[in-house]
């Protein structure tokens, strides 16, 4: 337990991060957007956790921002100090994967939240959209950075601009998830593919890939080749490159050995 609005439990692998305010579709509050980022940095630096799945107790995953202070939600007077990425810790960051299970509706900071994910799973239920400037405000969480480059420009622009709510099918259609499923499946569907992973990949390897694609995006590539490359060496050094050719030759579940945490690169992976 994180707090009474997030909690956080670990099992065979798996990190389960759950949004606990379902009598509030899960609103996005203070107690969350702590607990959120304290989880996420929790999971990173612990060995016991090699996938993260981040879904929302109830019928919604994160219907936007707590709307209860009415009129004074996004009006602010003074000085406005925080970041339009307000988690200690972000998404895109972590070393380990993270899978969004979008069990229903996830609008404006919710879907922002998904969207920073590496896998997304949505039911086919929900309302799905970035209503913001249906608010007078700005979308935050990057997206005028991420949503582009994950759904095209036009897309990107008519979601965030325009504003509309789409349909779990629209979103699949729209690029937004990469599997759209019943509500009750949800979990179980982001929680297959998080089991796969974290017995099947290396935590060290899946966590050099993440910062590789990520990190990639702003790369030309032949800077990436060159940075792929090294990072290449530096797997095919590890115990973790010879138990995966051992395990598949014997027909039996890997028995991995590297340690994020403790065997993380971080003059390859995090340098400039």
């Amino acid at each position: 337990m994180m707090n009474k609005d997030l909690t956080l439990e670990v099992n065979d692998g798996i990190g389960l991060i759950t949004f606990n305010r379902a009598e509030a579709l899960n609103t996005f509050n203070a107690a969350i957007q702590e607990g959120l980022g304290e989880a996420y940095r929790l999971c990173d630096e612990d060995d016991a956790v090699r996938v993260i799945v981040l879904t929302g107790a109830g019928k919604a995953f994160c219907a936007g921002a707590d709307l209860s202070a009415g009129g004074d939600t996004f009006g602010a007077e003074g000085e406005m100090d925080f970041s339009s990425c307000p988690l200690s810790v972000q998404a895109w960051d972590l070393r380990k994967p993270v899978i969004a299970a979008v069990n229903g509706h996830a609008l404006g900071v919710g879907l922002g939240i998904a969207m920073q994910a590496d896998i997304r799973v949505f039911a086919q239920e929900g309302k799905y959209g970035f209503l913001q400037n249906r608010r007078g405000a700005l979308v935050d969480f990057a997206m005028e950075y991420f949503l582009p480059r994950l759904i095209g420009f036009e897309r990107a622009f008519e979601l965030i601009v325009r504003a509309q709510k789409l349909s779990g099918a629209e979103a699949l259609e729209w690029g937004l998830a990469s599997r759209v499923v019943p509500a009750d499946e949800v979990l179980e569907c982001a929680l297959e593919i998080a089991r796969d992973m974290a017995v099947n990949c290396s935590p060290l390897v899946m966590g050099m890939h993440k910062r590789l694609l990520w990190k990639g995006l702003d790369m030309k590539r032949d800077d990436l080749v060159e940075w792929e490359t090294r990072a290449l060496h530096d797997t095919l050094s590890r115990p973790d490159a010879m138990e995966g050719g051992m395990a598949w030759f014997e027909k039996r579940s890997p028995q991995w050995t590297s340690s994020v945490p403790k065997d993380w690169p971080s003059d390859l992976m995090d340098g400039e």
